[in-house]
């Protein structure tokens, strides 16, 4: 009879969600004008990341899921929808099966609202360990400055972002001096567009302006005390953004960016050689519109920094810099007529080379960045005018292009794109120490500073450790899910009845096998009003798909079953060493992966011997190999195999974009522990 109920109740469940979907496609009433979708989505499994699936939550444009990130945290991470499905289904060869939640517009506000809270908190609050860290470096470097004995340097420098725009790494004495000075000892080249600024600035604020704004920012830093901050772990929570003291560095780190912005305008520097980026390709030569546009950004950027230069703020310095940095760039671009960006993925200092893999796809690359570029162009041209955004756009988008040019010229590996881009070359500079600190106090603070720096790492780790049952990507979302539909609840208590009203059903995702995305999938679909599924199939299940249609069956089947005579397998950087596909041959599967597991330990004893000569990674891949070939043997499949590059073929809004190729990890990254889901 309890069966019968059951049964009685999804048969109505059913019917209602079916009329709610039926209305809402249809359109045909007020209520279906009312009605959202939220879709939950689950991941399959393969080897890398989330290699037990995976499980993310979406809200139109954003998905939102989280991540096992070193050493051991659970992140939220906010993706564009389609560099999500980009990223798993096609990149990662992982099929999506996504159930449609109907609800009302009341709740699909409430939970956007609750992940996104829980984006923004997660992350100032991480940046805020990081800031405790750097306290700790700050003061170890104090203090080793402190105790230098006679004739030992007794100066520090630190890496100041944006500075690199305009200064070299430690300035050799002359340059320091000319800095040091303010720029009275002026560059024999300098830049007209800083110049101009600096204009503007003493005839809208003074003659006497940046001179007595100097003299202030160096007495701020002389007069700087820095001391530990003491956060108290009891007050971190997932649901309250963090509200504790500036620590000793960002303070430091902003009134030394708040120095260096007003030298660098006083001494008018161009833009030093290597920081900024162009091409003579004709994607890149000015027509009149984009000069036009050019100027009045320019216009605007300089009205904005005149009024930045005044700020009260503690932190106007980067901000200012990076303006002043962008300025010099369309001044080039305007005097050059071809576009000049600053370079604003990260330097690095002994580039590797460009994958073996990937270089087969770098004209695909070239093309699709450069169709993305152009209409970010088009932008442009069109309205005649840019906000800094569309400006950031359209800067990203060319140091893209011109990223995969210069790799395929050089043979270069690809940097990795910056999320979310900002121009932030840094400059290591000797910098002026606060006050004078002895060497007592140097030792209360340091110590006072690690004290701070490892409990606030420890309640960090307590709120969002990562655990395989009990705290995984799926206990997460239903986690978010239930707290905040239990604050709109009369009574916490009645959660269930609530959470029934506006969902259709409730989930405790910390009960039985709910924690594994797959089954938790089945449960949305039984116990939340889902009013239709989908299934987004991975690239190769659409291609063999399309092939299939073209050719045999047969004929497809054997060309494409190994990964010796594939015509669509691209092996990402991650893939272990196999030999035969086989999540889609459920009955050959003990066979394929008893020759995949002879290939993984072959594999790893070819690793073993060429290991003095070319390290552990060969090694590592093939011990991979058999770890995800031992499951095949009992009909398990968890290896699909990843793709090197898929050309996505819409620009993914810019929430936090995807890479359209997979980027080979360091050796470091390589081996965290990603989860398995």
């Amino acid at each position: 009879m309890k069966w019968g109920i059951s049964g009685y109740r999804r048969v109505g469940r059913g019917i209602v969600c079916g009329l709610a979907a039926f209305s809402l496609w249809c359109g045909t009433s007020e209520a279906a004008r009312a009605t959202r979708l939220i879709d939950y989505l689950s991941v399959e499994a393969n080897e890398g990341d989330s290699s037990g699936g995976h499980a993310a939550i979406r809200f139109g444009d954003e998905t939102f899921h989280f991540q096992h990130e070193t050493p051991g945290i659970l992140r939220v991470r906010r993706f564009a929808s389609a560099a999500f499905d980009h990223t798993y289904a096609m990149l990662g060869n992982r099929t999506i099966r996504e159930s449609r939640i109907a609800v009302s517009e009341d709740t699909y506000d409430l939970l956007r609202d609750a992940f996104m809270r829980r984006f923004l908190i997660q992350d100032a609050q991480l940046e805020y360990r990081e800031a405790l860290r750097r306290d700790v470096s700050l003061f170890e470097l104090l203090l080793r400055q402190a105790s230098a004995r006679p004739g030992e340097t007794k100066e520090i420098s630190l890496p100041l972002k944006g500075l690199g725009y305009f200064l070299p790494d430690t300035p050799p004495k002359a340059e320091a001096a000319i800095m040091a000075n303010g720029g009275s000892h002026r560059h024999t080249v300098t830049s007209p567009a800083l110049l101009s600024l600096r204009s503007r600035i003493q005839s809208a604020h003074g003659e006497q302006f940046l001179a007595q704004r100097l003299a202030r920012a160096r007495a701020t830093l002389r007069e700087m005390e820095l001391r530990a901050a003491e956060p108290s772990a009891i007050a971190i929570s997932p649901e309250s953004y963090p509200s504790f003291a500036t620590p000793a560095s960002v303070r430091y780190e902003d009134a030394l960016h708040g120095l260096y912005a007003l030298e660098v305008l006083q001494a008018a520097p161009p833009l030093r050689p290597g920081t900024f980026r162009t091409s003579d390709a004709a994607a890149f030569g000015l027509e009149p519109p984009d000069a036009l546009a050019l100027k009045a950004f320019a216009e605007q950027l300089e009205g904005d920094l005149v009024d930045l230069v005044t700020s009260s703020r503690a932190d106007w310095g980067l901000p200012f810099i990076v303006g002043l940095a962008r300025l010099a760039a369309i001044e080039a671009s305007l005097t050059s007529g071809r576009f000049v960006f600053l370079d604003i993925l990260p330097e690095d200092r002994m580039p590797p080379r460009v994958d073996a893999a990937l270089r087969p796809y770098l004209p695909a690359m070239a093309r699709e960045r450069q169709e993305v570029f152009l209409r970010r162009r088009g932008v442009l041209s069109a309205h005649g005018t840019m906000r800094e955004a569309d400006y950031a756009l359209l800067e990203r988008a060319g140091n893209l292009l011109l990223e995969v040019v210069s790799a395929t010229v050089s043979g270069r590996a690809l940097r990795k794109d910056s999320a979310p881009p900002f121009p932030s070359r840094e400059a290591r500079l000797t910098v002026p120490v606060p006050g004078n600190p002895d060497v007592a106090y140097l030792t209360r603070e340091l110590a006072a500073a690690r004290k701070a720096e490892h409990d606030y790492t420890e309640a960090l780790d307590r709120l969002y450790s990562y655990d395989l049952v009990r705290r995984n990507c799926v206990t997460e979302i239903f986690a978010v899910i239930n707290r905040a539909i239990a604050e709109q609840a009369a009574d916490p208590a009645a959660i269930g009845q609530e959470s029934e009203q506006r969902l259709g059903g409730f989930i405790d995702a910390s009960r039985g096998l709910t924690f594994i995305p797959s089954v938790s999938a089945r449960e949305v679909a039984t116990s939340y009003g889902v009013v239709a599924t989908r299934e987004l199939p991975s690239y190769r299940t659409l291609q063999l798909t399309e092939m299939s249609r073209r050719e045999s069956p047969f004929a497809v089947f054997l060309r494409e079953s190994n990964t010796l005579t594939s015509t669509i397998y691209r092996p990402g950087p991650n893939d272990s060493k196999f030999l035969f596909f086989t999540n889609d041959t459920p009955l050959l599967r003990p066979l394929f992966g008893a020759f995949n597991l002879l290939v993984g330990v072959g594999e790893s004893l070819a690793g073993i011997a060429t290991m003095p000569a070319a390290g552990t990674d060969r090694l590592y891949a093939g011990a991979k190999g058999v770890l995800f070939s031992l499951p095949e043997l009992v009909f398990v499949n968890l290896r699909k195999g990843s793709t090197a590059y898929v050309e996505q073929r819409e620009a993914p809004s810019d929430a936090e974009t995807a890479p359209r190729a997979q980027r080979s990890p360091r050796p470091e990254e390589s081996r965290q522990a990603g989860g398995l889901w």
